[in-house]
């Protein structure tokens, strides 16, 4: 009896050699694969390069050399546009964009035609499309509410809402758990983690400077330093007291208990 041929995963991100250079070398010789439905922790200290990685895969810049194709389109032989649109990026900067009037329905139907604020028809589609997507993150009782009065959390959930709207292959959460007190911290967390295991959520890359916001069910982390890999790879194996005290500048201690880690600089 023949065995079952197992299937190959699909490349989602796929950089080869990628440099960026503005006034100064950015991004240095970066190589870097995603596969389909991995979960991976971006690290590094500020200054490091993680906003500038992520920048130039969405195609907010321009690689100076290098090769790079996301779910096997590659950017110089596609429309960078279409392309793009196979990325959703949450972060900071489309939270301080977002009407304080606009309900959360349209702040997700948004997401289905890249824009902020939406001005179009919310068409009973579009609205049904949207609440499926807050019942798969459990925040359809946010359907009504405003943007102002929802809180951080509740927003960073909004926005993942948001991003999936678009059908992506991978989606960059750029330092979700920033302006989080601690309880919300956690409970984010927590969400991210069960997050995980969903199948029908794409490739995550989340980009933070602490470990202690890494869920269990990340697999993968990618640290970088000076704008080049430090390492990469299988989180059990990159993730570790000497290339982090590399990657901060400082000597570091890591540790992991019951499934989460944590960071002392000693």
């Amino acid at each position: 009896m023949m065995a079952k041929a197992t299937r190959k995963a699909k490349k989602i991100l796929d950089l080869e050699e990628i440099s960026f250079i503005a006034d100064r070398p950015v991004l240095k010789d970066i190589n870097w694969t995603v596969y389909e439905g991995e979960r991976w922790a971006l690290l590094g200290a500020n200054g490091s390069g993680k906003t500038s990685l992520i920048s130039t895969i969405c195609a907010y810049n321009t690689p100076s050399s290098g090769r790079m194709a996301v779910a096997g389109r590659e950017y110089s032989a596609c429309n960078w546009q279409d392309t793009r649109r196979k990325i959703a990026l949450v972060g900071g900067d489309l939270r301080r964009r977002i009407g304080a009037t606009e309900k959360v329905v349209e702040v997700i139907v948004s997401g289905k035609f890249a824009q902020i604020n939406y001005w179009g028809k919310i068409t009973r589609p579009l609205v049904m499309e949207a609440y499926d997507k807050m019942l798969r993150l459990g925040i359809e009782n946010l359907i009504d509410s405003d943007w102002a009065y929802i809180s951080q959390g509740e927003r960073q959930k909004v926005l993942l809402a948001r991003a999936l709207m678009l059908k992506p292959s991978v989606v960059f959460l750029d330092e979700p758990c920033s302006g989080l007190d601690p309880i919300a911290r956690r409970d984010f967390i927590e969400f991210l983690n069960s997050l995980c295991a969903d199948k029908g959520i794409p490739a995550i890359v989340m980009a933070t400077h602490y470990v202690e916001e890494i869920p269990p069910a990340f697999g993968h982390a990618l640290i970088i330093k000076g704008g080049e890999i430090l390492a990469s790879g299988k989180i059990a194996e990159v993730l570790n007291s000497a290339n982090l005290s590399k990657a901060y500048g400082a000597p570091c201690k890591l540790t992991k208990r019951a499934n989460s880690y944590s960071l002392k600089v000693l």
